[in-house]
C-alpha cells in the first residue's frame, strides 16, 4: 500500500491546483498525506489487528480532521451511525490498496474488497471499483501482465480501459465517483513506463489528482517492484509515528522485503 499513500502525498498540492504536465517536483511546499492514506492506513490496522472497520475510520476521523473528508464521508463519520450510506465515491477504490496484499487467492480478495468497502460504500458501484482495483493490483502482485489486467478488469466489471492516457486527456474534469476515476487512474497504470511514471501520469491528467494518483500507485507498486527507495522515503517521511508505525507492521508481516 506504499504505492497508494506516495501517490496521495504527492497528488495533495495539486488536487485543487492542477498541473497538466508531468513536469513538476515530486515533493514540495505543501505536501501532506489526506484522506486517502488515513483511511488506507485505517483499514491496514484492522487487517492486522481485527475491529470494526467504521469504528476504525471513525476513531482515525477523529484523529486526523483535517484530512479533506468528503462532505458524505465526514458526516457520517462524525454522527452516531454505523449503517451505509450507498456511496459509489471513489473513497471505495483509494483505500481498498491494504485488501490486495493480506489475502492470497483472488477470489477472497473480491470477497473481503467487498465486505470494507460496503461499510460505507454499498452501492454497487462502489463495490465495483473497489473489487476492481484491488484484483488489479493482485494480479500485478502476482507477475500478471499489463493486458492481463486489462482484460480481466474490463471482462469482469465491464470498465472499457480501451482509452489511452491521450483519449483521457482533452476536457478531463473533477470526477469523485468510482464510475469516473478507476477507468482514468487505470490507465495512468496502463500507459506507464515505471513506478514514478504512473504517478507523474495521473498528476498531469488533472482532476481529483491525489486520488488518481493513489489509485494508480497502488497497482503500479508491485506491478514495477516496488516503490522507488527515493520516493519511499520521502513518502514515509510525511506520516506522523502512528501512522508509519502501523504501515510499517503491515509491510513486515504481508510485502516482508
Amino acid at each position: 500500500m506504499l504505492g497508494a499513500i506516495a501517490g496521495d502525498v504527492i497528488g495533495s498540492v495539486y488536487e485543487f491546483d492542477n498541473i497538466h504536465s508531468k513536469d513538476f517536483p515530486l515533493f514540495g511546499p505543501g505536501c501532506s498525506f489526506t484522506d486517502d492514506s488515513i483511511l488506507t492506513i485505517a483499514l491496514a490496522e484492522c487487517l492486522l489487528d481485527g475491529g470494526d472497520y467504521a469504528a476504525k475510520m471513525k476513531a482515525y476521523c477523529r484523529r486526523y480532521p483535517d484530512g479533506g473528508y468528503g462532505a458524505r464521508f465526514r458526516a457520517w463519520a462524525e454522527s452516531a451511525r454505523t449503517e451505509p450510506y450507498n456511496s459509489h465515491g471513489n473513497g471505495a477504490a483509494m483505500r481498498i490498496s491494504p485488501v490486495a496484499w493480506a489475502f492470497q487467492a483472488l477470489p477472497e480478495v473480491l470477497e473481503q474488497a467487498e465486505r470494507y468497502t460496503a461499510v460505507t460504500h454499498n452501492h454497487p458501484e462502489g463495490i465495483r471499483g473497489a473489487q476492481a482495483i484491488a484484483g488489479a493490483i493482485f494480479l500485478a502482485r502476482t507477475g500478471h501482465t499489463k493486458e492481463h489486467v486489462r482484460v480481466w478488469v474490463e471482462g469482469k466489471f465491464g470498465y472499457d480501459l480501451s482509452r489511452s492516457l491521450a483519449d483521457w486527456r482533452p476536457g478531463f474534469r473533477f470526477d469523485e465517483s468510482c464510475a469516473g476515476t478507476v477507468p482514468p487512474a487505470l490507465a495512468c497504470f496502463l500507459d506507464s513506463t515505471s513506478f514514478e511514471d504512473a504517478i507523474r501520469n495521473a498528476i498531469s491528467l488533472g482532476g481529483d489528482s491525489d486520488t488518481l494518483a493513489c489509485i494508480a500507485g497502488s497497482v503500479a507498486e508491485p506491478f514495477y517492484g516496488g516503490v522507488p527507495g527515493a520516493i519511499a522515503h520521502r513518502a514515509l517521511g510525511y506520516l506522523d509515528a502512528g501512522l508509519r508505525a502501523v504501515v510499517d507492521r503491515f509491510r513486515e508481516k504481508f510485502a516482508p522485503a
